[in-house]
């Protein structure tokens, strides 16, 4: 198979979208590494038609998605365990079973056809009888599974309609009730919109929105981020030309409510403590009109660099990176800010529906270790305010260790910190509570995002 790219160029034959994922699959086994860069390492080396980048994408995403549930489905019809097999041949099965239960616009004889031919290339004769045998029973009775009682085995049959690591299941049991942890984990397996935002320091939203509908791309507002708009596209968001002239940046609309929610001033001095990679940074600036100053640290030079490359192409002059351990600040950083952006780092478990291979690769036990990292941020943060000064907590998360636990745990301790209201710095919809808002994907369709808003007396 051979195309053209839009220069003309005809270009080498090519792997199919089936071949490229499962290498993706294998890669990601082998090598621990996350699935977005080892999709976009397929996508920098091999232009793919807009069809066949799409199932690409699909199945990458849905099988690391849905893994849990696709090896109980399977080892249903194998005779040994599935670790058994060999890498190429377990996650050729995945697939197999991914299209054949969760893609019905693939026909069952296809899904399964391609996948035996993939399984005689990546495998021997007999190899290839066994997927065909395994992905055939599966084919016939996937409406007939024996799924666990809903009301006998509620958390194992939440781990296995929605595909999430059991522990997970049975703490935002606890924590959040049955019909909203089944509500939660539905919309974690949805997908998220594509929405950026608009850099006013160039042009208006509705100029941007103008801008994009001529470009062919579908554009509309953001329900609750002022500079966001969701959009729809076909092409590569990279190659418009609003882009390369810096019109907007990626970003998810819960994280465009951070800056928003910290309200900096043009002129004043903030610190972003965890700046990397600069999306929040950059918005600051813009709601700043590129006035006063913004040191942006954060533990690694070549994190850093991201900041400086968003800064750059965003016309922002008022962005100083600093490589810095947020644990332990300098003698000069201490009163030294009327604004402080605390992004912590976090399990990243309100962002599942964006980055789906986190939820296998998180333990229980880091929610505890990054909360005591967490904690020690925001007093050490907290400390390069001036008095009067507004601190804003923001994390990617929903577990209360990571949240709540670690503000009232500071307020405890800290006795010239107090809550600071939202007031009228979130939009109609969102509702906070004593200086803290949740956001939720199944109640707002948004990233789970938790943002507290702290001022020193």
């Amino acid at each position: 198979m051979s195309f053209s790219t839009t220069d003309g160029k005809s270009q080498v034959p090519k792997i199919d979208a089936r071949e490229a994922s499962l290498k993706v699959l294998v890669e990601l086994e082998k090598k621990d590494t996350y699935l977005n860069l080892a999709l976009n390492r397929v996508f920098s080396r091999q232009l793919f038609p807009e069809a066949e980048r799409a199932l690409l994408t699909e199945l990458s995403y849905g099988v690391v998605q849905r893994l849990n549930t696709l090896d109980w489905v399977l080892a249903l019809y194998l005779s040994h365990p599935l670790e058994k097999l060999t890498i190429w041949i377990r996650n050729i099965l995945r697939m197999g079973a991914y299209q054949l239960l969760f893609l019905d616009r693939i026909p069952d004889s296809a899904a399964v056809d391609e996948s035996v031919k993939l399984a005689h290339r990546f495998g021997h004769k007999g190899v290839a009888g066994l997927v065909n045998a395994v992905l055939r029973k599966v084919s016939t009775s996937k409406k007939t599974l024996p799924w666990p009682s809903r009301e006998k085995n509620l958390e194992h049959y939440i781990s296995l309609r929605y595909s999430y690591p059991l522990w997970m299941v049975q703490r935002w049991l606890k924590n959040m009730g049955a019909d909203e942890t089944e509500a939660f984990c539905s919309a974690c397996n949805t997908v998220p919109p594509l929405t950026v935002r608009t850099n006013t320091l160039r042009l208006s939203r509705a100029k941007l929105k103008e801008i994009l509908l001529q470009e062919g791309t579908e554009a509309k507002n953001c329900l609750y981020a002022a500079e966001g708009l969701e959009i729809k596209i076909s092409e590569r968001l990279f190659d418009l030309p609003s882009f390369r002239e810096g019109f907007f940046q990626i970003q998810g609309e819960a994280s465009m409510l951070a800056a928003t929610s910290l309200n900096p001033q043009p002129g004043e001095s903030v610190l972003d403590l965890c700046s990397a990679p600069g999306g929040k940074t950059i918005h600051m600036a813009n709601l700043m009109q590129n006035q006063g100053n913004i040191v942006a640290t954060d533990l690694y030079p070549h994190r850093l660099e991201l900041v400086q490359k968003a800064a750059k192409h965003q016309g922002v002059k008022i962005i100083r990176t600093e490589k810095l351990d947020g644990r332990s600040l300098p003698d000069e950083k201490i009163k030294a800010f009327e604004r402080v952006l605390l992004d912590v780092p976090c399990s990243g478990l309100g962002v599942i529906r964006r980055k789906t291979d986190l939820k296998w690769r998180r333990q229980p036990e880091d929610i505890a270790s990054l909360s005591q990292l967490q904690l020690r941020l925001l007093k050490e943060g907290f400390k390069a305010l001036r008095p009067k000064g507004v601190l804003l907590y923001s994390a990617c998360t929903i577990e209360p260790e990571e949240t709540t636990d670690v503000i009232n745990k500071f307020l405890e301790q800290e006795p010239s910190a107090r809550p600071a209201m939202f007031s009228s710095l979130l939009p109609e919809g969102l509702e906070s509570k004593e200086g803290r808002i949740f956001l939720w994907p199944h109640k707002h369709n948004l990233d789970g995002f938790f943002l507290a808003r702290i001022r020193k007396e």
